[in-house]
C-alpha cells in the first residue's frame, strides 16, 4: 500500500488569508460551511482510502498501464484528480450564491458581483466546467501543457456532476470570462487564489514532480471514465457532513499529521465500505472445485460441460469472452459462477455481475448467487445488490436491506485511534453478504462488488446518461456474466454489441449462457467483443464458427 507523502499534512497550512475564505459546502439550516480547501483535502483522503482498499485490482492496474509511472503515479493521479475537482467553486459565478460567505470573499480582497447582478449569465459557469477550463490554464501557464495535453485531465473535473461539458459550454464560458474571475483590480487576486490552491492540491497529491513527464501522456478513454468515477465516489463521500462535519471544532485542528489521519479514520469507519472480492485461483480439480462451491447431491458427479468450463477459464485469455452453450437442466448456472472465480482471480476483477432478461428470472437467481458467496473463501465482508425495479417486492433482498439499514456517520475515537463510542460500527466485523446502506440507489447500487439484474442495467452502459462513469467503473472491475444471450431482440442486441466492446476495451471478462444460439448470432457476439480489426480478420481469413472461445454440451 502507497502512503502519502510527507508534506502532505502541511500543503495547506501557508495558504493566504484570501484563499481560505473561499468555500466549498454551506449548509443553509444551520449556516454550518466548509472551507473549499478542507473539502479538497478530504476529497484527496477518500480517494487515497478508496485507492487503498475499494478499487479493484483490475482497475488500477487499466489506470497504472496509462502513466509512466505506473501503480504509484496511478494513485498519485486519482488523489490529485479528487483534490482539485472542486476548483471551479472559487469563481464569482459560484461563491455569490451565499450573501455572508461571499462578503468575507470580499473583505479578503476576492470581489463579485451578487447573484441578482450575475442574472442568468450563472447558468454558462457550473463549477464542473469552471474548474476545467482553470486546471488547464493552470498546467498551461504553470508547466508549459498543451490544451489537448491538460484537456485530458481536466475532463475529470468538468464530468464529476454526471455529464462532461460539450465544446459549445467550453466556448460559451470563454466568452464570459468575469464568470471566473471578476474582471478589473480582484482579477489578479481571483487568479491567485485559484493557483494558490491547485499549487496545494499538488503538493498535497505528492505529483509536483510528475508533470513533466505526464505532459506527454495519453489518457485511454477507459482511464478518463473510471478517474471520474472515482472522483465522483470520492466527493459524494467526502460530501457528506455526517461523515465530515463542517462544525470547525471538527476540522480546524485537522491540519497535523494526526489530525487529517483521524479525521478519515473517523469517516471510514462510519462508512464501513466493504472492500472488493479477492479470490485466488482455486487449486483443486474441476470436481472437487464444484464440491466445494455447490450443494451437489449425494453420488452426483459434475457434468462434461461444467469440467469443460473450468479448464477453459484457465487456460483462454483471462480477458476474453466464453460461451457456454447446453441445453436446459445442465448447469450452465454453476458453471458460469466457477468460471468467474477463476477469471476473476487471474484479472484482479473485484466481483461479478449477472445480468438476466427478466426481473422473474433475476429473482430466481439472486438466492443461487448468494448460496454460492456463502461457499467462497472469503477474508472480509462482501457487498451485495439486487438491481431491478421491483427489486423490494423481493423478500430475501428486502429482509437484507432491512438488516443493513444503520445511521453512516463519523464514529469517534480514542487516544489511540480506536472507535470509542458505545455501539459504533466496526470495521472488523465478521466476514458476511452485507446490502450496504450506502450503496443503494439507481446511480450506486451496481458498485456492490455482486449484483444480480436484468440485463438493462448492463445496457445502460452503452446509453449517453448522466453519471455513465459510474456504470462503467461497475462493470469495469467485474466478471460480467450474461445468461440467456439468445433471449434479446434486435434493438438490445444492438445496445448489447455495443456494450462488449467497451467490456474488451476495460478488458472484462464476459461469461455468455444460452440453450439455443445461432451461430450466426454467436460470431457477432464474439466479433463485438474482439473489435473490428479482429472482426474483418476473422472475414477474410474464413474463420470456422468454433474459432473463439466456445463451450457446447
Amino acid at each position: 500500500m502507497l502512503h502519502d507523502h510527507p508534506e502532505v499534512t502541511t500543503a495547506y497550512a501557508k495558504l493566504s488569508p484570501a484563499a481560505r475564505t473561499a468555500w466549498g459546502k454551506h449548509d443553509r439550516a444551520t449556516e454550518e460551511w466548509l472551507p473549499l480547501w478542507r473539502h479538497m483535502a478530504d476529497s484527496a483522503a477518500v480517494a487515497g482510502r478508496l485507492w487503498d482498499v475499494w478499487v479493484p485490482e483490475s482497475v488500477k492496474a487499466l489506470v497504472a498501464e496509462a502513466l509512466p509511472g505506473g501503480a504509484g503515479d496511478a494513485r498519485r493521479l486519482a488523489v490529485y484528480l479528487a483534490c482539485v475537482h472542486d476548483i471551479g467553486k472559487a469563481t464569482p459565478a459560484f461563491a455569490c450564491q451565499v450573501d455572508g460567505l461571499a462578503h468575507r470573499m470580499r473583505r479578503a480582497g476576492l470581489d463579485m458581483p451578487d447573484q441578482k447582478q450575475f442574472g442568468e449569465d450563472r447558468r454558462m459557469a457550473p463549477h464542473g466546467l469552471a474548474g476545467q477550463l482553470i486546471i488547464q490554464e493552470w498546467l498551461g501557464e504553470r508547466f508549459g501543457w498543451s490544451g489537448r495535453a491538460s484537456g485530458q485531465f481536466a475532463v475529470v473535473a468538468g464530468g464529476h456532476h454526471g455529464t462532461p461539458p460539450d465544446h459549445q459550454q467550453i466556448r460559451a464560458l470563454g466568452l464570459h470570462p468575469r464568470l471566473l474571475r471578476t474582471q478589473g483590480d480582484s482579477e489578479d487576486a481571483w487568479r491567485s487564489v485559484q493557483y494558490e490552491l491547485l499549487d496545494a492540491c499538488a503538493r498535497r497529491a505528492g505529483v509536483e514532480g510528475r508533470f513533466a513527464e505526464w505532459q506527454d501522456v495519453r489518457l485511454p478513454q477507459t482511464v478518463q471514465v473510471v478517474l471520474t468515477a472515482i472522483v465522483i465516489v470520492s466527493d459524494w463521500i467526502a460530501s457528506s457532513s455526517e461523515l465530515f462535519p463542517y462544525d470547525p471544532a471538527s476540522w480546524s485542528s485537522s491540519g497535523g499529521k494526526d489530525g487529517e489521519a483521524r479525521r478519515l479514520d473517523a469517516a471510514w469507519a462510519g462508512l464501513d465500505l466493504p472492500g472488493p472480492w479477492r479470490p485466488e485461483v482455486p487449486e483443486q480439480s474441476a470436481e472437487e472445485l464444484f464440491r466445494d462451491r455447490f450443494e451437489l447431491p449425494d453420488g452426483a458427479r459434475i457434468r462434461p460441460v461444467q469440467e469443460e468450463a473450468v479448464r477453459m477459464a484457465r487456460s483462454m485469455p483471462a480477458a476474453g469472452l466464453l460461451i457456454i452453450e447446453a441445453p436446459m437442466g445442465e448447469g450452465k448456472t454453476e458453471a458460469a459462477f466457477a468460471a468467474a472465480e477463476i477469471l476473476a482471480a487471474r484479472t484482479g476483477a473485484g466481483g461479478c455481475l449477472v445480468a438476466l432478461p427478466t426481473r422473474a428470472t433475476g429473482d430466481a437467481m439472486f438466492p443461487r448467487l448468494l448460496s454460492w458467496l456463502k461457499r467462497l473463501p472469503s477474508d472480509g465482508p462482501l457487498s451485495v445488490v439486487l438491481a431491478h425495479a421491483k427489486a423490494a417486492l423481493n423478500e430475501v433482498w428486502a429482509g437484507m436491506t432491512k438488516a443493513g439499514n444503520r445511521t453512516i456517520a463519523a464514529v469517534e475515537l480514542d487516544g489511540d485511534g480506536e472507535i470509542s463510542r458505545p455501539g459504533a460500527a466496526d470495521p472488523a466485523h465478521p466476514a458476511g453478504l452485507h446490502a450496504h446502506q450506502w450503496l443503494r440507489g439507481r446511480k450506486k447500487a451496481l458498485l456492490s462488488s455482486f449484483a444480480v439484474g436484468t440485463i438493462d442495467q448492463v445496457l445502460f452502459a452503452g446509453l449517453k446518461s448522466r453519471h455513465l462513469a459510474l456504470r462503467h467503473l461497475a462493470v469495469a472491475g467485474k466478471v460480467v456474466v450474461i445468461d440467456e444471450v439468445h433471449a434479446y431482440d434486435a434493438y438490445m442486441n444492438t445496445y448489447l454489441d455495443r456494450v462488449l466492446e467497451w467490456l474488451a476495451a476495460y478488458r472484462v471478462p464476459v461469461v455468455m449462457l444460452s440453450a439455443t444460439l445461432p451461430a450466426a448470432r454467436r460470431r457477432q457476439l464474439a466479433a463485438a467483443y474482439a473489435g473490428e480489426e479482429t472482426v474483418e480478420m476473422a472475414d477474410a481469413l474464413h474463420l470456422p464458427d468454433d474459432a473463439y472461445p466456445l463451450i457446447t454440451g
